[in-house]
């Protein structure tokens, strides 16, 4: 297997980046302590809407249940002659195209315009559906679209649908059209124990006046945690070459704003009232041959944080000792490697590993 690997120190004041169905921030345990989490979904969805910005070009793509609205976007948009009722009737034809009672998109709820599961679609495939569709409604307006036929559109290259590539695609009534994805994340763990704590908060109502009437008129607790996290993002290069999803010839293009949103990007959650906004303290980055290889193991033992140094200084040493262990103990090799180090010279910059990473692809 071909890689191209990350491995990420980040560190994050007061925060809670990825919640619980209780509020709390994610937590997990491992080397016998309780850990601040982020889940795998939460920074794959950052990293995803960061691409997206990044590459409209070749991510104009969309996860959602309200294929009928979209659907009927583009059938307009084809032929601007078709009323919406029109277009919602030809919308409907698509939507409840099945195979036995598998039905391809999930199942249609005509009151709320929704189907019943998420599904991922590139803006050009639902064009091209609607086009085929329409020019079969126009030579004969009986036709119905066979589940083979939008079966087949959705396999066919197009440029648009890169990310469907990198974070893959399940299709529960069509195992033909289920992708895995070429990209790879970890749940981000913090490198030393967390604890969450509170934060009491009351606000004041504005229009309370009366000094029989005294105090705050609301009040209540958040929790949050503040943590130095190790994450890995991976790429299966011979997996993503093999996507008949978007056009090969814009590959270099496709890694290089996916390398790029997958350092950058940060989770959104509380953004405007706890803004944990940060880049990454150090970014080892790596292609390779062989299996996937996490470094979480260097933070078995939770680091300690030093007087004036914090978490990330020992953090830092220590995932340079896990790998410098590894490499030793297990004989690997890289073609490219190479540090982002904050603050340090001499270690590469973010242009750098993009360079050394991306060299000989295209």
């Amino acid at each position: 297997m071909n890689l191209i690997e990350l491995h990420i120190l980040q560190s994050f004041p007061v925060t809670c980046l990825n919640r619980d169905d209780l509020g709390a921030p994610k937590s997990a345990r491992f080397g016998g302590v309780e850990r601040a989490r982020v889940s795998s979904q939460c920074w794959k969805r950052a990293v995803r809407e960061y691409f997206h910005d990044a590459d409209k070009k070749f991510s104009e793509t969309v996860r959602t249940k309200y294929l009928l609205a979209m659907f009927s976007r583009a059938i307009k948009s084809e032929d601007s002659s078709k009323t919406d009722e029109e277009a919602e009737s030809i919308a409907k034809k698509i939507l409840v195209v099945a195979n036995g009672d598998k039905k391809l998109f999930g199942k249609l709820d005509d009151k709320k315009g929704i189907v019943d599961t998420l599904f991922y679609i590139s803006e050009q495939t639902a064009r091209s559906i609607v086009k085929h569709v329409l020019v079969e409604l126009s030579a004969n307006a009986k036709y119905t679209p066979k589940f083979k036929e939008i079966s087949d559109i959705l396999k066919d290259q197009v440029s648009d649908a890169a990310d469907i590539a990198l974070f893959g695609r399940m299709v529960a009534a069509d195992a033909t059209n289920t992708i895995e994805g070429a990209a790879l994340f970890s749940h981000a763990l913090s490198t030393h124990a967390v604890r969450s704590e509170l934060d009491f908060f009351s606000a004041v109502d504005d229009e309370k006046k009366g000094a029989d009437d005294a105090g705050a008129g609301q009040i209540g607790t958040i929790e949050y945690s503040s943590a130095c996290y190790y994450r890995y993002i991976g790429v299966n290069l011979d997996l993503l070459r093999q996507s008949k999803l978007f056009d090969q010839a814009q590959i270099k293009v496709v890694l290089e704003n996916f390398i790029r949103a997958a350092i950058l990007a940060n989770p959104a959650a509380r953004k405007n009232s706890m803004f944990g906004q940060t880049l990454p303290s150090y970014v080892l980055a790596l292609k390779r041959t062989g299996q996937p290889l996490s470094l979480a193991n260097a933070f078995e033992r939770p680091v300690e944080a030093r007087r004036g140094s914090g978490f990330v200084e020992p953090s830092i040493e220590a995932i340079k000792k896990e790998w410098a262990d590894l490499k030793a103990a297990f004989g690997i090799d890289c073609s490219a490697e190479c540090e982002i180090e904050k603050g340090k010279e001499g270690t590469a910059s973010l242009a750098d590993v993009l360079g050394k990473l991306l060299a000989d692809i295209g």
